[in-house]
């Protein structure tokens, strides 16, 4: 063979060997790929289901925000003008005299609330009330408030002193 003739040989044999193996390296590129693909695709489906929980948590948090904001309804608002007129008028009250400062106050109050809703879906008679000691002074006064938190049991409209033990 003459030395054209083995360049044209070569070239050709260079360029089906160009052109065979082309879908081999495609191919291959694409496995890598596809890899890669299911790599970012994993780690993509990790980070949204980190992020449902979270933001699941997030929902509970709410959830138990919305039961306690519920439960706080249920809580009477006692002031200057109703006070008298529902402490006589309930068989039992149970009254709690805060103040917005008072960190036991602010502690308490969920429990309070928590406890109104289960009394009423318990179908009790008692009524949970609650007086903002500073903004309605009368009302604290007339009910005996002289701390904070205080927890004041009426009964028939009369106030019934606590005899039990104190543990803080």
């Amino acid at each position: 063979m003459s030395s054209k003739s083995r360049l044209r040989f070569m070239s050709i044999g260079f360029f089906l060997f160009i052109l065979l193996s082309t879908p081999l390296l495609i191919k291959a590129n694409e496995s890598e790929v596809g890899d890669e693909d299911l790599d970012g695709l994993e780690e993509l489906l990790a980070a949204e289901k980190e992020e449902e929980e979270a933001l699941k948590d997030q929902g509970d948090k709410f959830s138990e925000a919305e039961i306690v904001k519920r439960a706080q309804a249920i809580v009477v608002e006692l002031n200057n003008d109703n006070t008298e007129r529902i402490v006589g008028s309930n068989e039992y009250v149970l009254v709690m005299g805060y103040a917005t400062w008072c960190a036991r106050s602010a502690e308490l109050m969920p429990h309070f609330a928590q406890a109104a809703n289960s009394l009423k879906e318990m179908g009790s008679s008692l009524v949970l009330a609650k007086v903002d000691a500073e903004r309605y002074s009368k009302a604290a006064t007339f009910l005996g408030v002289k701390g904070f938190p205080t927890l004041l049991l009426f009964v028939n409209g009369t106030a019934q002193p606590y005899t039990g033990g104190f543990t803080g």
